[in-house]
């Protein structure tokens, strides 16, 4: 069994600790507490500051202490700095010279209560923004407790493994769309095989177990669309890390293949996921995989893709710079990316003989993330010439 390196029993007290006052409304306050808490000038005490304030209100409280982490040694100076200055704006409706002059005649006093005066204002205003981020971003999730319940379960899979895989599969679970579109929105179809390509810890894959665990014989509700089945589920990951959570994470419900994804060779299929993957390949390797791919599947079968659109503006730029930390912090500074347009994912699938519609996905993200759902076209002969329909 795959183990992290913290005892058993502390992993445990920190899953409660994170598990405790969840909900939107709940973590949403939790967050804007914490970082009014660190806007406070009462640095030494914000760790008692918080665990008081949590135990009384029942927050999550270890949320509260990372929010508060908000004064930290880089952004602190220039928190402190605005704070004196807005406090002094409200109070005299002037602020402060910035000059050498006015730090040696400066009235210690006048200072600190301009400080307190804008500490409450400055942290009052950024704690709303992080609640209303923190808000937005986890309300779609707290109000389908379905969805919300299979994202706990298929997260807590990696308890055993790591915190760190455990918070990862939570916090992408939750705030990404691309899960609830494939488990909930009539995107792909039930069938007998579905390979997931690029797999990374599986949490594709563990949702769907999840969901085959909790619904069988029994109906979905009457207001969801129900979640596609398969007979078999097969991950390919090539870290090899990642593969063993993975398969830690999917024992006994899905297959993991530690290899490159380009050197496999698939067997017939239903399904093929394809999330966040061809854009680490050179254009050449991007069609090589989903012409190999897409070959495999049966009559019928779905290729769900999920790329940046690179004419995305400012959203797409966003994308560009999180791939690009995420390479640094694996260590693969020189991962070379290869987007495509929209229109130029569609000419691209069009031309290796397929169809793709775009399916809602990303639009209340901040990302430029495009969904396709892409099927094989057939030849039909008809006359003396070559036809095509779907499949």
């Amino acid at each position: 069994m795959l183990e992290s390196t913290l005892p058993r029993r502390l992993r445990r007290a920190f899953y409660d600790l994170r598990m405790e006052g969840s909900g939107a409304g709940r973590e949403a306050a939790a967050i804007g507490a914490g970082v009014f808490i660190g806007c406070s000038p009462f640095y030494g005490f914000h760790f008692l500051l918080c665990w008081a304030v949590g135990s009384v209100f029942a927050l999550n409280r270890l949320q509260m202490y990372l929010a508060a982490n908000i004064s930290n040694p880089l952004v602190s100076p220039v928190l402190i700095l605005s704070e004196i200055q807005a406090g002094a704006w409200i109070r005299r409706g002037a602020l402060h010279p910035l000059t050498i002059g006015t730090i040696r005649t400066a009235d210690l006093g006048a200072f600190g209560l301009d400080l307190l005066v804008g500490a409450a204002v400055v942290g009052a205003a950024l704690g709303a923004i992080a609640a209303s981020g923190t808000y937005l971003t986890l309300r779609t999730s707290s109000n389908d407790p379905v969805f919300a319940s299979l994202v706990r379960k298929a997260s807590d899979r990696y308890v055993g493994t790591s915190i760190t895989a455990w918070e990862f599969a939570r916090g992408k679970l939750r705030g990404d769309p691309v899960y609830r579109q494939t488990l909930c929105g009539g995107v792909l179809p039930s069938g007998r095989t579905l390979v997931d390509v690029g797999c990374g810890q599986g949490l594709m894959l563990a949702l769907l177990a999840e969901a085959r665990r909790a619904f069988a014989g029994r109906a979905w509700p009457a207001d969801s669309q129900g979640p596609p089945q398969f007979t078999r589920m097969v991950g390919v990951e090539h870290r090899p890390r990642v593969a063993q959570l993975a398969s830690h994470a999917l024992a006994g419900e899905a297959d993991i293949v530690q290899a490159d994804a380009l050197a496999i060779s698939s067997e017939p299929c239903s399904g093929v996921l394809l999330f966040d993957v061809l854009h680490m390949m050179p254009a050449a390797q991007q069609e090589k995989l989903i012409t190999a791919m897409g070959a495999a599947l049966e009559p019928g079968g779905v290729m769900l893709v999920r790329e940046a659109d690179a004419s995305g503006g400012w959203r797409f730029t966003l994308v560009r710079v999180g791939n690009r930390l995420k390479a640094l912090v694996c260590g693969a500074w020189q991962q070379p990316f290869h987007f495509r347009t929209r229109t130029e994912w569609i000419d691209c699938f069009g031309r290796l003989g397929f169809d793709a519609q775009v399916c809602p996905d990303g639009e209340d993200t901040p990302f430029a993330n495009v969904l396709f759902r892409v099927t094989r076209r057939l030849p039909v002969e008809k006359g003396t010439g070559v036809f095509f329909r779907n499949s």
